[in-house]
Formats: structure tokens, sequence, C-alpha cells
């Protein structure tokens, strides 16, 4: 077996797959339509969000010490399974729903980065627990411009035309990929 099948393996990838194209699709055909564009943007939000927590779990191998002890150079690794993780999702989404394709996008380099930022502060196993919170926070609050901690907050449910959702998810897609390619996840022991 080669190598890239064996860390592919090893991160539980295949099933995540499967499990994360069948939920992402679903959730953006359910929340597509052209009578509601809102509602559209919301569940594109969702179904990335939801998509990415389920890929983020393959963000560390299952033993923590066995990573951090293994004599190759896991940089490339980890950003090349980050940029994986971010084009499947948008991928995905941007194929089933009516969001517009810059929404979709922006949400998934948002959500990969707040995966990896979990992945490295919680470890693999809690590695969803940031994007599900943020796209649920997104869903369930509407998106007014005041107070602006609440705008930044909810930037994933936001219009595409949004200058602080762009600069958020960039800023959460940046930090997220930099601690995580750097540090990797966090070692449970």
């Amino acid at each position: 077996m080669t190598t890239f099948a064996l860390f592919l393996r090893s991160r539980e990838v295949p099933g995540g797959v499967l499990c994360a194209v069948a939920a992402m699709a679903a959730v953006a055909w359910l929340g597509s339509g052209e009578a509601q564009p809102r509602h559209a943007v919301t569940a594109a939000a969702l179904a990335v969000a939801l998509g990415v927590a389920v890929l983020g779990h393959g963000l560390g191998g299952p033993d923590s010490t066995l990573d951090a002890t293994a004599a190759i150079r896991w940089t490339p690794r980890r950003a090349l399974h980050l940029a994986a993780i971010a084009v499947l999702a948008a991928a995905v989404v941007t194929a089933v729903a009516t969001a517009p394709a810059g929404v979709v996008l922006r949400d998934a380099a948002g959500f990969t980065g707040l995966a990896a930022l979990a992945a490295t502060l919680f470890g693999r196993r809690l590695a969803w627990s940031l994007p599900v919170v943020t796209g649920c926070v997104s869903a369930g609050i509407p998106a007014v411009p005041e107070p602006f901690a609440l705008y930044l907050l909810t930037w994933a449910g936001q219009p595409p035309e949004s200058v602080a959702a762009g600069t958020t998810a960039a800023i959460l897609a940046v930090t997220g990929t930099a601690t995580y390619v750097i540090r990797g996840p966090r070692r449970i022991s």
C-alpha cells in the first residue's frame, strides 16, 4: 500500500468523505430554492459547516503520540489535507446549492480554518466544535449590522457583498491553517 493510502486510512478519510458528501448535499439541497435567497445562503453555510466538521475528524490520527514521533515532514501533508477539505466542501455545496459561489467559497475557507484551529486547541476529536457552533449561530441569528460583534459572529450567513464577513473568513482561514500546519493537532495523552 502506498504512503498516501496509508495516510488516508489512518485518518479515516474514506468513510468521512462518504458521510460528509451525503450530509452536505442533503442540507444544501433542502435549503435551495429560488424563492428565498437568504435561506439558500443559510443552508449553504450549514452544509459547509457540517461537511467540514465531519472531515475535520481526520485532522489527526488515532494516536497523537505516534504522529508526533513520526520521522516525516508533516507540514505539507497538513496543508494539503486542509486544502482538500475546503475544496471538497466548496465543490459539493456549490454543485447542489443555489447560494452564490462566492459565499460558499468564503464559508469553506473560514470553516476549514475553524476546524484546523479547533484541532490544534482541542484535538481531533473536537475539531467539529468550532465549525458547528459558528454555523448554527450564523443560521439561527439574522444578519443585522448592529451590534458589530454579533455581525462578525454571524459572518457565515452574511450576504456575498459583506466585507466584514469576507475579512473574518480570511482571518479564520489564515490563522487556523497556520496554527495547524505548524503545531499539528493537540496531543491527547
